[in-house]
C-alpha cells in the first residue's frame, strides 16, 4: 500500500514539475532588471531539502528497505493519523504550488525580477506574500509524515530555514527602489503573512 501510495506521489510530483516548468519556460531567457544571489549554502540547502522530498517517493518505490523500512523511520502509536495528516498537508501544498505557479506564470523562473515584471497581488498572493515558499514546506513535511522519515522532517526544517531566507530577500527587494517600492510596500501591509 505505502509503495503504491509512494508511486502515485511521484507520479503527481512529475506531473506538477511538467505544468509548471511549462509554465514558466517564456521567464528564463528574460533580462533581469536586479538579481537576488543568494549565499551557496542557502541555495544548497534549499535545493536539497526541496529536491529530497519530491525524489523521495521514488526511492520508496525502488528501494522500500532503505526507505520505509530503514533506520530513518519512527513508529508510534499515532502513525496512522500522521499519516493521513501528513498526505492532507501534501495535497494542500501541491495544489498551492500548482495555483501560484500559473498565478506567476512566467516570472516563477526568476531570481529577482524581470524588466517587464508586474506585481502579482492576486490568486494565492492576495492571501500569502509566499505561496510558493509555503507550499515547498508544506509538501516536504506532508511527504515527511506520509513515509515517518526522520531524515525528511530534517531537511524539511532546512527546507523552511533557507526558504525563509529567500523569502525576506524576496521582501528587500520588492519593497527597494530597484522592485516596487511604495506599491509592495502597501501590497504588504494588506497582506499580514510574515515572511
Amino acid at each position: 500500500m505505502v509503495r503504491l501510495l509512494a508511486a502515485l506521489m511521484a507520479a503527481v510530483h512529475a506531473s506538477a514539475w511538467v505544468l509548471v516548468s511549462g509554465w514558466e519556460r517564456p521567464g528564463k531567457g528574460a533580462q533581469h532588471r536586479v538579481k537576488l544571489r543568494p549565499p551557496r549554502l542557502i541555495r544548497l540547502g534549499f535545493d536539497v531539502g526541496l529536491y529530497t522530498s519530491l525524489v523521495y517517493p521514488i526511492l520508496v518505490v525502488v528501494a522500500p528497505r532503505w526507505t520505509v523500512e530503514g533506520w530513518g523511520t519512527w513508529s508510534s502509536s499515532i502513525d496512522a493519523a500522521l499519516q493521513v495528516g501528513g498526505l492532507v498537508l501534501w495535497m494542500l501544498g501541491v495544489a498551492v504550488l500548482l495555483w501560484a505557479s500559473w498565478v506567476m506564470g512566467r516570472h516563477l523562473a526568476i531570481n529577482g525580477l524581470a524588466e517587464d515584471h508586474e506585481l502579482v497581488t492576486h490568486g494565492p498572493y492576495r492571501y500569502l506574500r509566499h505561496p510558493v515558499y509555503v507550499s515547498f514546506a508544506a509538501i516536504a513535511i506532508g511527504t515527511a509524515l506520509v513515509f515517518r522519515s526522520y531524515v525528511l522532517l530534517g531537511l524539511s526544517v532546512m527546507l523552511m530555514v533557507t526558504g525563509r531566507w529567500w523569502a525576506k530577500a524576496e521582501e528587500r527587494l520588492l519593497a527597494s527602489t530597484e522592485g516596487f517600492g511604495d506599491v509592495y510596500r502597501t501590497y504588504a501591509a494588506r497582506n499580514g503573512e510574515e515572511a
